[in-house]
């Protein structure tokens, strides 16, 4: 099975403190990312707006796309709760070569 990229693009709520949100990134990197099943890496980046894109590379199709489980939950659902969810887009592409 070819391995998939999820790219995930979003704006942090306005109110909220670029730092305060890179700090919750980072936790979320160093906590969740480790034990999220099948995935590979996980990378971040942030423009000169604020716009954050999330590449994340998963083992499959099936991996990238499967529900959240109960993993660092309270982590997970603090990170998601400083998004601007309006802002949010994501979409997923097979890699075709390596």
């Amino acid at each position: 099975m070819p391995a998939v990229l999820q790219l995930v693009q979003f704006s942090p709520k306005a109110e909220v403190d670029p730092a305060e949100f890179a700090a919750i990134n980072e936790r979320f990197q160093r906590e969740i990312a480790p034990i999220l099943p099948d995935l590979e890496r996980r990378e971040a980046s942030v423009d000169a707006d604020g716009r954050w894109t999330l590449v994340l590379r998963y083992s499959s199709m099936e991996a990238a796309t499967r529900p959240p489980a109960d993993h660092g939950m309270e982590v997970a659902g603090l990170f998601m709760s400083l998004i601007d969810m309006s802002t949010m887009a994501v979409s997923f592409s097979t890699i075709m070569s390596e």
